[in-house]
């Protein structure tokens, strides 16, 4: 009798043992992902050095509706949806930020960059900027990397905007994976911030005397060395 009790008791085990393994087995793993690219040091300058002023680099600010750490997937103009396992290391707004401080710091395009007011002396030149969007787009044939935002630079001294652009852009993924459109999210920072500072070193260029070149268009998207702007569209 002892025996059937203990082969019982073994068996509810076991058998408890498989549900639970079965159980959690079934929950996907959740994972973590991360903007990033290594900024080139090879750049066509105005200026061979650093312009001698500083640029305070503020958080930028982001809309609500991508300010969660949850991945944003779209597969229409009129409906957000949210990836649950897979979402951002950091938040949003941080993590672009830190890609633009560590653009800035690269490209050298100024004497000091600082991220808080308290880092030194007063700051010549603000950076601000807003993140309207960065989602996948997905249809079943067509994925998209898509990130809008707009960057402006102003004089702290008389609050004058030196320079303001608004990027929109997507870029296509041809293998169908959430990593690879966090791939090219990241192919696209570094495309707008390359644009960015080309457009910025052409202002303060004028600012302190420099040879000035001629303004480019900062309505159209010019390839940087070395991008692949076929897969890159401007969204309208």
């Amino acid at each position: 009798m002892n025996g059937i009790k203990w082969w019982a008791t073994g068996a509810s085990v076991l058998i408890t043992t498989l549900i639970a393994g079965c159980i959690f087995s079934a929950v996907p793993i959740k994972k973590y992902y991360l903007l990033n690219y290594v900024p080139s040091t090879n750049r066509e300058r105005t200026s061979p050095g650093p312009y001698p002023c500083s640029i305070r680099l503020r958080e930028f600010n982001i809309e609500d509706a991508y300010n969660r750490p949850q991945i944003v997937f779209r597969q229409s103009p009129f409906e957000l949806r949210y990836y649950y396992y897979r979402v951002w290391a950091v938040k949003p707004a941080r993590m672009i930020t830190d890609l633009i401080y560590k653009h800035l710091l690269t490209a050298n395009i100024v004497s000091t960059i600082v991220r808080r007011f308290d880092e030194g002396a007063k700051p010549d030149y603000e950076l601000t900027g807003v993140i309207e969007a960065i989602d996948e787009y997905d249809s079943e044939e067509l994925w998209f990397a898509h990130i809008a935002l707009r960057l402006t630079l102003t004089r702290v001294g008389d609050g004058i905007i030196m320079y303001t652009r608004r990027f929109d852009l997507r870029k296509r993924v041809y293998e169908h994976k959430p990593e690879n459109v966090v791939r090219e999210m990241s192919s696209l920072m570094e495309f707008m911030m390359t644009q960015a500072v080309r457009d910025m070193d052409v202002r303060l260029s004028k600012e302190y005397g420099a040879p000035l070149p001629a303004i480019p268009d900062t309505a159209t998207v010019v390839e940087p060395v070395g991008f692949d702007a076929d897969t890159v569209e401007e969204v309208r």
